[in-house]
């Protein structure tokens, strides 16, 4: 639904990151069941080494509602007190263009997908996602959006490689439109 899922504007993106506690840090986000088949835990360790050593790391939000995997609140124990990790639930439908569109990357990784309609939410709303060569998600993803085996290394490797080339993150944002639209 494109009239949902659209690329926010200024004001919606600074209204949520100020909710959220974030007040103009970037973020990657995730959107989703937080359960063991959409892999959390290793996105969260993941995010941890692909963030390692800069000066000013993204926070990691991690949107929507509990699942069934203990993995996260362990993996989210684990993540060294100077980054930031931002648990808001489920929010609410109006908010989700702003968490998406303003994200830096939205990151998700699933090892087990139906459809990935989380992947094309996002390109609908201009963010460069970061997704795994799985199941549905390249037929959803085509050449609009990086690839990462779902593992912790492969993850911190392409999210780093995503948060320091912002060119390539502006291409995916547009592409991701595009095909969005198809």
């Amino acid at each position: 639904d494109l009239t949902t899922f659209h690329p926010p504007s200024e004001a919606e993106c600074h209204r949520l990151a100020s909710r959220l506690g974030l007040h103009g840090r970037p973020y990657v986000a995730f959107l989703g069941v937080l359960e063991r088949r959409k892999n959390v835990p290793d996105l969260v360790r993941g995010w941890v080494r692909a963030v390692d050593g800069l000066d000013e790391p993204p926070a990691l939000v991690l949107a929507g509602s509990s699942g069934w995997d203990d993995g996260v609140d362990q993996a989210v124990a684990e993540v060294p007190s100077h980054l930031k990790v931002v648990r808001p639930g489920f929010l609410r439908p109006a908010d989700l263009p702003a968490l998406l569109g303003g994200a830096m990357v939205v990151a998700y990784p699933s090892k087990a997908e139906g459809f990935g309609l989380p992947v094309l939410e996002a390109m609908a709303c201009g963010a460069a996602v970061l997704t795994a060569r799985r199941l549905s998600l390249p037929e959803v993803g085509g050449d609009a959006v990086a690839y990462t085996e779902p593992d912790v290394e492969s993850i911190a490797a392409s999210l780093r490689d995503l948060i320091l080339d912002e060119d390539r993150r502006r291409r995916l944002s547009l592409s991701g439109q595009e095909r969005a639209k198809e």
